[in-house]
């Protein structure tokens, strides 16, 4: 285990009200075309400014880029497992390339079901001007298994 590993908190550890350090990205012109080509979607709204602005940010890049794992602070021990249970997405509004990206995530409920810990967080992403471009909230649970050796 690294020294930065033992100062993080293990996430399923996390409480009610606790937050995962922030990410800040950049979606440029190439990141958004590289998801494009692996969802291959080439509609020309991701690809071509339009009248209003640049192009728009591939939804599903900024999905992928606020699941929590995302975190620089997201972190589990060997032998202990994330697992995706629930899911609620808004799409507030579109996200530009070009753009620099702030994603949060916070708990906003922490309990135990079936011996196992269960969150549900909040997750915004909001772009450089302050504008909240998708809120989330994503329910996971946790689980631990002995590694065979």
């Amino acid at each position: 285990m690294s020294n930065q590993q033992t100062k993080m908190k293990s996430a399923h550890l996390m409480g009610l009200g606790e937050e995962f350090e922030p990410l800040e990205f950049i979606v440029t012109p190439e990141m958004n075309q590289q998801y494009l080509y692996a969802e291959e979607d080439f509609h020309p709204m991701y690809i071509e400014p339009r009248g209003d602005g640049p192009p728009l940010v591939h939804p599903g890049l900024l999905l992928n880029m606020s699941n929590n794992t995302r975190s620089p602070s997201f972190y589990l021990p060997p032998g202990w497992g994330e697992i995706h249970a629930g899911e609620e997405t808004e799409y507030i509004n579109p996200g530009r390339v070009g753009k620099k990206f702030r994603v949060t995530w916070k708990v906003i409920e922490a309990f135990e079901k079936r011996g196992r810990p269960w969150h549900v967080l909040d997750i915004l992403v909001v772009d450089e001007d302050g504008v909240i471009i998708m809120r989330r909230k994503m329910t996971n649970t946790f689980a631990s298994w002995e590694l065979k050796r």
